[in-house]
């Protein structure tokens, strides 16, 4: 009789391991089902605006910066398109806008508009100093939906956008620039990532 609750011992520590085991196992595949499925929701049914993202970790003194530079896949957009998508940002995710920059091709730095903008207070729509083209527009502040401080610089005349923040998630900055794309922001379609560009 004691040799069996001996074996019985022996093999109860492993057996309660190995049913653990399963338990927990059974339980994460389970999360990774709801995950997939999840994801599988939150995807639109159309064919993405982005070719391609190059993600870059920039070192400015003590604060690490990620940079994401964007090739949309569509033609090359325009100074008025620029002004238009970065008036839509202030009114739909940037609360406070610290910064407006712009600049001609020659210059490395730009000119910075956000003091005369703040004292303006008609929107970049309406924004005057916004009237005459430039080769590049930037504007900085607080997004709402990233909860982060955000850049996003336009390059006129190319399909290029740049998107530098805190946040290191490219999966992440590519929904958020869906949505800038798509302007959906504070829709069903929000922060959701489109299928990608079939390869040829």
């Amino acid at each position: 009789m004691d040799t069996f609750f001996q074996a019985i011992a022996a093999i109860s520590g492993p057996l309660a391991g190995i049913l653990a085991y399963m338990l927990i196992e059974g339980k994460r595949k389970a999360k990774t089902r709801a995950k997939a499925d999840n994801e599988a929701e939150t995807m639109l049914d159309d064919i993405s605006y982005i070719q391609e993202i190059k993600h870059l970790h920039v070192n400015a003194g003590n604060v690490m910066w990620q940079q994401y530079d964007i090739l949309l896949a569509a033609q090359h957009y325009d100074w008025e398109t620029i002004v238009d998508w970065a008036a839509y940002m202030e009114s739909a995710d940037i609360n406070m806008i610290e910064s407006i920059v712009v600049a001609d091709l020659a210059e490395a730095r730009g000119t910075e508009l956000a003091h005369v903008y703040n004292q303006n207070k008609v929107g970049l729509k309406n924004f005057e100093k916004l009237k005459e083209e430039k080769a590049r527009l930037s504007i900085y502040g607080h997004s709402h939906t990233l909860n982060s401080s955000v850049q996003i610089v336009w390059f006129n005349q190319t399909r290029v956008l740049r998107v530098i923040t805190h946040i290191d998630d490219e999966i992440y900055i590519t929904k958020y620039v869906e949505t800038l794309i798509r302007r959906t922001f504070g829709t069903k379609d929000a922060m959701k990532l489109a299928k990608p560009i079939p390869q040829k």
